[in-house]
Formats: structure tokens, C-alpha cells, sequence
């Protein structure tokens, strides 16, 4: 217990400033290369001022006091410039080795040659790593004068009574001029062109990475614009599918209410078949629409699309609405993809819903269809009624057709037909494989065959 106090003294937990396992995480941490990158403008202002300290401590009392801190200051300018001005700091290197080695001359020793060598060796790798094409060629001069200045400082006092200093002059002495020469050559190029290969290396990784983030970057764009396409294309097919549904069932339910209301006159029993005629349209046009709902809720086909299958009853349809119809059919029906048979649908729909529109009812409207081997053409061909020719371009309904055409790898006019008649024809390829045994055995009206059985008829059958 302490003394006057009636409490329990606890040693005091202490585990040292000094813990060498926490300093070495700790050195570890701040020395990652993402830390010395994101604080490199700190790492120069450090290098620069060590270097600044140990170069005076080097050359204090060998040198003119003014000479030695001008040769400090100007090397430690060149390591803080080497990244933010590489054009300015190679000039200033190109300054200092030859105003070092003209007032050195030859009587400076290896501890001059670190002071004014390191931050060459800066200026070297700067110059190659973030020096455009003409600095970095234009730093291996420096190379070239360092090189002079070392054969003329440790070779060339060999021949003079000059002599030299330190323990490389010693050694050159010893290796006789020629290898002394050469070794001179060898060491100095390999250490200044060390750094500026280092640069150029680094360069070339920072390009490949610059140029691997725009590819991602252009990936990227490329992903966006396809979505961006896929969703118009998808709203167009939105567009073109609510058109179709819905303008063809208004314009049968406006065609039966105006029959029925000029019939009920004279034959209120024809209204109720108008009743059931809108009533049927109304039911088929919400089943396609709750189908087409369903299928952007789910992405996917909620349930069969009408097709070729599907035509007789579309055109049945027509004529119970008070259009009359001649479809005729010429060759031998072959197979078609579900989405080519969607597109005959629509197609089909779309022309016989502008004739119901905007024909007069003065003659019927010409549906036929020509197979061929590879393609079937479907012509559709109605009487305008007066004034109404410029309004069958409008809306979706024929740029619908003619995107559906496309789709299917086909084509599509619409024009003057014979007599003056506005006649649409989209032609849309089919199976080049072998006709059907039984050609669209379900494309019957009661009493009629709507498709030929037989590939030698070469007349229509009209309905």
C-alpha cells in the first residue's frame, strides 16, 4: 500500500518508446510507395536539405566558403526542380559539372565528386522520367562533359606533375593510364546512365498505365453507350409495340361504334354484334398490353408472340370491322424465325389498320403475299380517301414498318401503286431450307384456303 494514501500501488505498464517491432511497422507504413508518391513534393524538400547538410560538411575548409555554398545550393536546386522543371534542371546540371570541373580542375578528390555527383544522378532520372523527347537526349551531354571532367581530375594527373588526391588517384596510378582510362570511362557512364535508363523505364510504365486507364476508361464509355443503345432500342420497341396494339384496336373499336350507330336505325340487332366485336377487340388489345407490361417488368417474353399462325385471325378480325380484305398468296410458304413471323404480324397489322384509317372504302384492300426461296414479299395495296396521303408518312406507324423490316433483315417501300393506289411492300428473308410439307395448315377461313399446298400454283387464291 502507499503511504498515506490506503490504496495499492500497481507497477506502471510500459512497454517503451523504443519498441523496435512497433518502430519498424511503423517506418514500414509511411515508406509504402503509395505514401512517398502522394507526399513526393515533402520527399524533395527532405532530400534536397539532407543533401545540403552533409554536402557543406564534405567540403568545409577545401574550398572558397562563397564557391562551396553556391556548389551546395545549386545541387540541392536540382534535386527539388529535377519533377516540376526538368527542362531547368538539366541547364542547371550542364552549369554545375562545368563550372565545378573548370575551377576544381583536376585537384578535387572523391568526396567532390559525391557532392556535385548526386544530384546529377537526380537530374539524370528526371530528365528521362518527366523530360520531354529533347531534354531527355539532352541529358546524356551530361553524361559526355562528366565524363571528360573524371578523366581529366583522376587520368590526366598521371602525365602532369599535377597530381591528384585520394584514394582513387592512388588506385589510377597503380592501373597504369590506359586501364586507368577505361575504368574511368566504364564506372562514370555506368552510373549516370544508370539513373536516366531508371527514368525512362519509369516513364514508360506511367504511359502504360495512363494508357491501360483510358482503354478502361473507353471501355467503360463503350459499356455506357451500349446500354444507352439498348435502352432506345429497347423504347422504340416499346413504341412500335404500343402502336401497333393500340391502333389497331381503337381503330377497329371507332370503326364498329360508328357502324353501330349509323345501324341502329335500321337494324338494332346489328348493334349488338358491334358491342361484341368492341368488346373482343378491347379484351385481345389489354391481353397484349398486359403481356407487353409483363415483359419489361421481367425482361424476358412473358408468354407467345402472335405470328404467322396468328394472321388469319387478324385478318378475320379486319373484315368483321367492315374492311374488306383480298389476301391472296403466291408459291410455297418456308419457314421463318419467331422473330420474322412477329414482324409479317405487325407489318400486316400496321398496313391494314392505315387502310381502315385513312382508305376509302370505294374498292378492297390487296393483301398478298409472294414466297420466293429466300424471301417473302408482302404487298399491301387500298384506295386514300381524299387529303389523307401525306398523313399515312406520320406517326409511328411506317417508320415502325420500316424498323421492323430492318430488323429482319429486309426491306420496305411504300409509294403509288398502279391506278393511283397507295401500296406499302416490305420483303423480309425466310429459311432457304425445304418448304413446308403442309405451308401454314392453320392460315384457313372457313370455306377458303388463304396459302396454296402446292409449289406449281402460280396464280393467287383469293379470298
Amino acid at each position: 500500500m502507499a503511504a498515506g494514501t490506503g490504496t495499492t500501488a500497481h507497477p506502471r505498464a510500459y512497454g517503451g518508446l523504443m519498441n523496435d517491432k512497433n518502430w519498424a511497422e511503423r517506418v514500414a507504413a509511411l515508406l509504402t510507395r503509395e505514401n512517398l508518391v502522394r507526399h513526393r513534393a515533402g520527399v524533395e524538400w527532405l532530400g534536397a536539405g539532407v543533401y545540403f547538410l552533409l554536402g557543406l560538411i564534405a567540403v568545409v575548409g577545401r574550398f572558397n566558403a562563397v564557391i562551396a555554398l553556391l556548389v551546395v545550393l545549386g545541387g540541392a536546386s536540382l534535386i527539388v526542380l529535377h519533377r516540376r522543371a526538368p527542362g531547368v534542371a538539366l541547364l542547371g546540371g550542364y552549369v554545375l559539372v562545368v563550372v565545378v570541373s573548370v575551377l576544381l580542375g583536376g585537384g578535387y578528390a572523391e568526396a567532390d565528386w559525391g557532392v556535385i555527383g548526386l544530384p546529377l544522378l537526380v537530374v539524370m532520372f528526371g530528365s528521362a522520367a518527366y523530360g520531354r523527347a529533347p531534354i531527355r537526349w539532352g541529358a546524356l551531354g551530361i553524361a559526355a562533359i562528366a565524363v571528360l571532367a573524371a578523366q581529366v581530375g583522376l587520368v590526366f594527373p598521371q602525365l602532369t606533375d599535377i597530381g591528384g588526391f585520394g584514394y582513387g588517384y592512388t588506385f589510377m596510378q597503380s592501373a597504369g593510364f590506359l586501364g586507368s582510362a577505361a575504368f574511368v570511362f566504364v564506372g562514370t557512364c555506368a552510373l549516370l546512365l544508370l539513373p536516366w535508363f531508371g527514368g525512362w523505364l519509369s516513364r514508360t510504365a506511367a504511359q502504360r498505365k495512363a494508357a491501360e486507364t483510358g482503354k478502361v476508361e473507353i471501355v467503360a464509355q463503350r459499356d455506357e453507350l451500349e446500354v444507352s443503345v439498348a435502352l432506345e432500342q429497347e423504347r422504340n420497341r416499346v413504341a412500335r409495340d404500343v402502336h401497333d396494339i393500340v391502333a389497331h384496336s381503337l381503330a377497329v373499336v371507332i370503326s364498329q361504334a360508328d357502324g353501330a350507330r349509323y345501324a341502329a336505325r335500321k337494324s338494332p340487332e346489328a348493334v349488338d354484334d358491334a358491342l361484341e366485336a368492341i368488346s373482343a377487340t378491347a379484351r385481345a388489345a389489354l391481353v397484349d398490353v398486359r403481356s407487353l407490361l409483363t415483359d419489361l417488368r421481367h425482361s424476358q417474353e412473358a408468354g407467345p408472340q402472335p405470328g404467322m399462325n396468328d394472321i388469319d385471325n387478324l385478318v378475320r378480325s379486319f373484315r368483321e370491322s367492315g374492311l374488306e380484305v383480298e389476301w391472296s398468296s403466291y408459291g410455297v410458304g418456308r419457314p421463318v424465325s419467331e422473330a420474322t413471323g412477329l414482324g409479317v404480324y405487325r407489318i400486316v397489322q400496321e398496313s391494314l389498320t392505315n387502310a381502315l384509317r385513312h382508305g376509302a372504302r370505294t374498292s378492297p384492300v390487296d393483301l398478298e403475299f409472294d414466297w420466293s426461296e429466300t424471301a417473302l414479299s408482302i404487298t399491301v395495296t387500298n384506295d386514300l380517301s381524299a387529303g389523307e396521303r401525306a398523313q399515312n408518312a406520320a406517326g409511328h406507324g411506317i417508320p415502325g414498318m420500316r424498323e421492323r423490316s430492318a430488323l429482319a433483315g429486309g426491306a420496305f417501300t411504300m409509294g403509288d401503286g398502279t391506278n393511283g393506289r397507295f401500296r406499302i411492300r416490305a420483303v423480309l428473308p425466310v429459311d432457304r431450307g425445304t418448304a413446308r410439307t403442309q405451308p401454314m395448315a392453320t392460315l384457313r377461313t372457313a370455306s377458303q384456303p388463304i396459302i396454296p399446298t402446292s409449289s406449281s400454283t402460280s396464280a393467287g387464291v383469293t379470298s
